[in-house]
């Protein structure tokens, strides 16, 4: 039988060591998908009646109408300026130290006391129960506690956001009240950034240019987020989230 050099055995094992590293290194990172939006409204444009003209049928609305956004599928633009400051402290300190001293300087001429209930009521030592202590000057009994608490804790956040999206109504409610919902994705660098906007508007607060403040909507739900390198290194280690979660004090 032929024996195994140990430079074979040194090499077997490094292949080992190799292709053990190799199956635990993770799988490749996929983008994170956009939320899911409302697909927008199919509607074929209507035939034009008057071919030839300078103007068709369905763009003449434009020389007289209004250019805001008011049916569904119409594209309002909002801009998003958010900024947002919260700071909470709080405070707490308390002190309590109590001491008690009892003793008996005379109990019928006797030299010690006996505070055992047995022995008081049989008037024999039975059962001393570590009560017994000679009468004088000094205490029978004598306690001391010390209690101390201090806390201080203080939370402080802020963030700003912004940013113009273009949104599409997608609902016309009774109001009328506009549902709307837009997205915008813009990815640099194998860096992945997303930004999704809904909420609900009314057609007042639509100005001119067809543009609206983010202020003016209500259930607003602004989502910011992204993928790539940038991120991977804002977040700690898997090893560090685990005893993080199991680590007892």
């Amino acid at each position: 039988m032929k024996t195994i050099s140990s430079n074979t055995k040194i090499a077997l094992a490094l292949t080992a060591c190799a292709l053990a590293l190799t199956a635990c290194t993770p799988a490749a990172k996929t983008s994170i998908p956009m939320s899911t939006l409302t697909p927008p409204v199919s509607q074929a444009p209507p035939p034009s009646a008057n071919p030839g003209s300078l103007y068709s049928l369905g763009d003449s609305s434009f020389l007289f109408e209004d250019n805001r956004a008011r049916r569904v599928g119409d594209i309002v633009m909002v801009n998003i300026i958010e900024n947002s400051t919260g700071q909470n402290t709080a405070k707490t300190k308390s002190n309590r130290t109590s001491s008690t001293n009892m003793g008996v300087s005379a109990f019928f001429n006797n030299t010690s006391m006996d505070a055992s209930p047995i022995d008081l009521l049989t008037g024999a030592d039975i059962n001393n129960l570590g009560m017994k202590s000679p009468v004088g000057a000094h205490p029978q009994i004598a306690t001391t506690s010390t209690n101390n608490l201090t806390t201080d804790g203080s939370t402080q956040r802020s963030s700003q956001v912004t940013a113009t999206v273009g949104c599409r109504i997608i609902n016309v409610l009774p109001g009328p009240v506009f549902q709307i919902e837009g997205a915008r994705q813009t990815r640099v660098n194998d860096e992945n950034q997303i930004l999704v906007v809904r909420g609900l508007i009314r057609p007042t607060d639509i100005a001119q240019d067809n543009t609206i403040p983010s202020s003016a909507l209500a259930d607003a739900q602004v989502e910011y987020y992204g993928e790539g390198s940038l991120g991977d290194r804002q977040k700690p280690g898997w090893l560090t989230r685990v005893m993080d979660n199991i680590y007892p004090f």
